[in-house]
């Protein structure tokens, strides 16, 4: 039986006459700690353990790095976690978690292998996250972040005006979230797709009842957008004048939540309905069905149409303190005496605003205690 080593003992080992490759010395102190020691007298500490009723080896760190004191107690929770079936990495990405921060998790993704990215996207990347995440959220821990944060983030870079760098933003945030989610360091990614009255429908459903929510369009206008009428870097979604009520185009910015979706939803498909069907080239068929879905899960409520959630986002509008003018244009009400005159693009940057303030209200419902069943049955004044 191995006997147990001493610091004295780690630090005059060395390779042996004629070594070649490496050879390992056991620790009779700790159960399946061994130092590997190379020919040119390198010194690692690397666990034999099982994991799942399987063997296991993993390396501990360099020694005189990591003493034998650490290495010992490395190795003890390895063979801990290895009997609940979790694996080293695991148990050194949940240590990790304890201590990283949103600004070291940020850097780590940026380093992590994999396709190297052109100097002109990492620069944009960092400078993304310089700019906007690092001042609000990078001093943070990375496990304790929350729905509520990623917001918070997203308002400001709205508030300052930055429409499609508040899409990029959020892309930016979900995409190293995601990243740290499979490497262990957060336990799921906050979403800002949370459920909320469309619990219980479709994934599709849910992803209709949405749209329809927050970009204050009319039921068909949203089940029959196409993805052709999208513009990812614009942010913008053109409904076309010959399938228009008013007969004229009308321009809907999306905030960060729709473009979300839409991507989401389309992936690499270039063409065809955003929200597509079971049959291929058709768009979804369900808004009959949401509703009655939406109507039985509201029972307690007096009975809604889908068109209530429009009327609810322009009164609301009303209150966030967005003008008369602008809240008509991002419903595409055209105010009377413009009729030939209205231009596609008229307070665009506005009525992105509203629909930004719009967005934020919608989800901060959705972090408190309150319904958003009132917004679905248009009882808002």
């Amino acid at each position: 039986m191995a006997k147990p080593l001493t610091d004295s003992v780690v630090s005059k080992l060395g390779p042996e006459r004629g070594q070649t490759g490496w050879r390992e010395v056991a620790d009779g102190g700790s159960r399946g700690l061994r130092l590997r020691i190379s020919s040119a007298g390198e010194k690692v500490w690397a666990v034999r353990h099982m994991i799942g009723g399987k063997r296991a080896r993993h390396t501990i760190g360099a020694y005189p790095a990591v003493s034998l004191k650490v290495a010992r107690k490395r190795a003890g929770d390895y063979l801990a976690a290895g009997r609940d079936g979790m694996s080293a990495e695991q148990v050194d990405a949940r240590a990790k978690a304890q201590v990283m921060t949103v600004a070291e998790a940020h850097s780590a993704y940026l380093a992590a292998p994999g396709a190297p990215l052109r100097a002109s996207t990492l620069a944009l990347k960092k400078g993304m996250f310089r700019d906007h995440v690092a001042p609000v959220i990078g001093t943070r821990l990375l496990r304790t972040i929350r729905r509520g944060d990623v917001i918070e983030v997203i308002s400001k870079v709205s508030a300052k005006g930055y429409p499609v760098q508040c899409n990029r933003v959020f892309s930016e945030i979900m995409a190293w979230l995601r990243w740290g989610e499979q490497k262990g360091y957060v336990d799921g990614v906050p979403s800002l797709r949370k459920r909320r009255v469309a619990a219980g429908l479709g994934d599709l459903t849910q992803d209709f009842v949405r749209l329809l929510l927050l970009t204050g369009q009319r039921r068909d206008d949203v089940r029959l957008m196409r993805i052709e009428h999208v513009d990812f870097d614009a942010a913008v979604w053109t409904i076309p004048a010959a399938i228009y009520k008013t007969k004229m185009d009308h321009a809907v910015p999306l905030s960060a939540t729709p473009l979300g979706i839409i991507r989401r939803l389309t992936g690499d498909r270039r063409t065809g309905p955003v929200l597509a069907g079971r049959s291929e080239g058709k768009a979804f068929n369900g808004a009959g069905s949401a509703l009655r879905r939406l109507r039985k899960a509201m029972k307690h409520r007096a009975p809604f149409t889908l068109h209530d959630m429009r009327r609810t986002c322009r009164t609301t509008l009303a209150r966030l303190g967005v003008d008369e003018e602008t809240a008509e244009l991002v419903i595409g009400h055209v105010p009377q005496g413009m009729g030939k005159v209205y231009n596609l693009y008229d307070r665009l940057d506005e009525r992105r605003d509203a629909l930004a303030r719009w967005e934020r209200f919608v989800l901060s419902l959705g972090e408190g205690a309150a319904n958003v069943v009132t917004l679905l049955t248009g009882t808002g004044k």
